[in-house]
This record gives structure tokens, sequence and C-alpha cells, in this order.
């Protein structure tokens, strides 16, 4: 990248070990970027607090201060707050990416570091910042502007015709009265006349005319608005979305009518969008099962916690229903473990199937699942491990590969407060019973019998 398309960029990259540093560097040398370096967190936050930089790249695994603490502290310096932090990490956990992500990281890189990945993260996050920063610049100048075209309507005249920003005048009702190449260029077209022989301009530049609607109510009770997101069609009817600077002016008739200046935001829209989904991902993951899309007992056992904590507060009981596949060992060995795990995953969904909010089903491990049943006593909890018992063995498995397999499973139920009053003996005691099952002949449903102390 030539150094005319990213303005000198400074980035700082910190690593307690030297060889780490000095592989990014050389990844990154080519491309004209200022850099400086840091082996410790507390030197990074020093450099930070005393130079301006456009990017920093942070290890997680640090002594003493590490990335996470590093990048709590930026975010917590107004002056240091909005500088991108892109970390470093060998650690690839959904628990740990997501904490970065909490702690105000724009996004990661894995190592070992590859040099397109790194490269690519790298321009995409300076590119945001870079929008960030002149979206600032350019406000502050057109609310220079504004006052200046009030001197002179020549002047003004001269500055729509050239300006990079989109600028353009139309009635509250949506039609445009004008505009310049800028704004015709955000639109698709080739020039401000092409766009002005439309008619019905509101209903084919307007994307939700609800949305419109909005923003005209707020623009007239408020006179003015600032940073204003909308959503735009383009002329091959793709989305885009603008910023807008805007005011209601009036002409010589004292008609009102909306001046604004636009600022295409589509690209930082998308990457923001872009963004937002990735952390939404890794939040599912961080409690979800990857085979069975089923909780996890990292889930489990937080939110069996809260269930325990309400239902004492509200009086109310809830049960634990424990269930393991019976002779899954064998439906393994005549069908491998892809299928294996592919019979599980469709025995998952019959359990979601049958269950309706708040109950949920939990991946225990290997074959064995839980059954969390908020409000069900022990004999409601009996007649739900039935219904699933039933709908298991009714169930045809692996069709989609031309197999016909039929299972079985083995159900212990513990109910709260009857049989137990917290997490740990709920669970051995619907384990138990699960396994008297077992001893006993399997496919079947057996409740605990232990009761618990007052």
């Amino acid at each position: 990248m030539p150094e005319s398309a990213h303005e000198k960029f400074k980035i700082l990259i910190v690593d307690d070990v030297p060889k780490n540093i000095q592989v990014v560097a050389n990844i990154l040398q080519n491309e004209g970027y200022s850099m400086a370096f840091a082996q410790s967190g507390a030197t990074a936050v020093e450099l930070v607090r005393t130079n301006p930089f456009d990017l920093i790249l942070l290890d997680i695994m640090m002594p003493e201060m590490d990335g996470f603490e590093v990048c709590r502290r930026l975010r917590e310096n107004p002056k240091t707050a909005d500088i991108p932090v892109l970390f470093l990490t060998a650690k690839t956990d959904t628990e740990s990416l997501v904490r970065g992500f909490e702690t105000g990281a724009v996004d990661y890189v894995t190592k070992p570091v590859k040099d397109a990945e790194l490269l690519a993260r790298v321009k995409t996050q300076l590119e945001l910042h870079r929008s960030r920063q002149r979206l600032l610049s350019i406000n502050q100048q057109l609310n220079a502007e504004i006052v200046e075209r009030k001197k002179s309507e020549e002047r003004y005249r001269s500055m729509v015709r050239n300006a990079v920003q989109g600028m353009f005048q139309s009635t509250l009702a949506g039609e445009i009265i004008d505009l310049n190449p800028a704004y015709a260029r955000i639109l698709g077209y080739d020039s401000p006349e092409e766009v002005m022989a439309i008619e019905n301009m509101a209903d084919t530049f307007c994307f939700d005319p609800v949305d419109r609607a909005v923003m005209i109510a707020r623009l007239e009770a408020d006179g003015f608005l600032a940073n204003y997101e909308l959503k735009i069609r383009r002329r091959d009817g793709s989305p885009a979305w603008i910023m807008l600077n805007a005011r209601i002016a009036a002409d010589e008739n004292g008609t009102s009518f909306m001046e604004a200046i636009a600022i295409e935001h589509t690209a930082q829209r998308l990457a923001e969008e872009e963004l937002r989904r990735s952390r939404e991902k890794f939040r599912y993951q961080a409690i979800h099962d990857n085979l069975t899309g089923l909780y996890n007992t990292r889930y489990l056992y937080q939110a069996l916690q809260k269930l325990v904590e309400t239902s004492s507060a509200a009086s109310a009981p809830f049960s634990l229903v424990f269930m393991d596949v019976d002779d899954f060992k064998t439906v393994v060995d005549t069908y491998g473990h892809l299928k294996g795990s592919q019979t599980l995953q469709e025995m998952a969904g019959t359990i979601q199937e049958i269950l309706t909010e708040p109950c949920y089903g939990v991946a225990y491990g290997g074959d064995e699942f839980v059954v969390v049943l908020p409000g069900y006593d022990k004999a409601e909890a009996i007649r739900k491990a039935e219904e699933i018992r039933t709908r298991i063995r009714e169930t045809s498995y692996l069709t989609s590969h031309g197999h016909d397999v039929h299972i079985r499973a083995s159900f212990g139920i513990a109910a709260f407060p009857e049989d137990a009053k917290d997490v740990n003996g709920l669970l051995a005691l619907a384990d138990q019973a699960m396994f008297d099952v077992k001893d006993e002949g399997k496919d079947a449903v057996r409740a605990s019998h232990r009761r618990s102390r007052s």
C-alpha cells in the first residue's frame, strides 16, 4: 500500500516475546506503516498515553499485565478509548475470544500469524478508524461551511458543486430541489440532472417510508439533525447508508425545506454489522454444544444455580432429567463414529421438538443429556420424561443416510426441593436414578426416592 493511501498510519505492536514482535513487524514493514514496540502491558499503556496510535496489535498472554487488562485500561481513558485494538493470540477458545470482545477489542489474529490474514485485518481496522476520524473532521468542517454559506450565496453554490460530500435540498415531502454531483454519485447516478428528471423521488430513493417519516418528525421537532443514519436505495436497487447533518431552512416565501449534507456510511455500516454477527456467534458458541445445538455444561451450571435461587424465593418446584442412550456403542460399532454423532444430533432434535420454553436440553457429554424443567414437580417430570422416551423409541434415525436406526434411553429424575436443594445434589440424584434404570434393564424412567433434609 503506498504511503499516500494510508497517510502513514502509526501501529503499536505489544508482545512480551521479541521474536513475536519481529515476525509481525516483518509482515507489516513493506506496507509503509510507522511502527512502535512494547514488551509489557505497562509499557504499552504508557506509550499510548503519550503517543497517538491508529491501531494496537496486542498479545493476550503476558506476565504481570495481560492483554485483557491493557485493553480495559485503554477503554477507561477517553483519550485512548477509540484506538482500535486487535488481539494477537494463541488462545482460540470461545470463552477467551468473547472476553476479548467484551473488554473492547475489535478483532483478533491467531498465532502463528499468517501474512495475508494479518494484513487484511490490519487494513480493515485502519480503514474503519480512518473513516471514523474523517467523519469527525468532516462534521467539524461542515458546520463551519454552513455558517459560511450564509455570507455568500455564490460561494455556497461553488462549494456545493465541488464538495466531496453529498449535499442536497429537498421538500419535507421528499422531492429534491437541488443536489450536488457527489450526492448524485451516492445515489448511483452520473449527474444531478439525471436525478432531477425522476418523478416520485421520495419513493425512489427512500428504502423504508417509515424511516423517512421518523426522520422528518425529528427534524421538524428539533430544527436540525446531527449524524443521523438513514438507509437509502441506489439506482440499481441496492441499499446504502448515509450519515446526515440537516436543518430546516425557508425560502423567500417562507416555505420550509430540508438542507442536508450526506456522507456515505455503507462500508462502515457493513463492517459493523459483520462484527456484530461475529460477536453473536461467539456468544452463542460459548453456551451451546457444537454438535447438537443444545446448551452445554457451562451454561447448565450457571443457569441451574440461578434457577435454584429464583425457585427458592418463589417456593416453586423444578425437576432435572438425566438421560443416557442405551447401548449406544452398538450404533457406533455398526455405523461408525460419524453416523453415531449424526444419530445424537438427530435425537437432540427430538428432545427440542418436545420441550417448550422455559424448559431446555443440555448435551452433558458423549451420549448423556440433561433436561431442565422449570416449574415441574416430580409427577409432571415423570410424564415429560416418558413422553421423550416414547418419542425416541418411535423415531427412526439416519433415514437420510438410508438407514433405519432405532435407539432407546434410560432416564433418572430428581426434583427441587423435594430431593435436594443444591445443584450438585440434584444432578447426582438424577444421575444415580438413571444408573438404577441401567442396572434393572434400561429403557425406563425412574425418579429419585431421596428426600431433601430441611
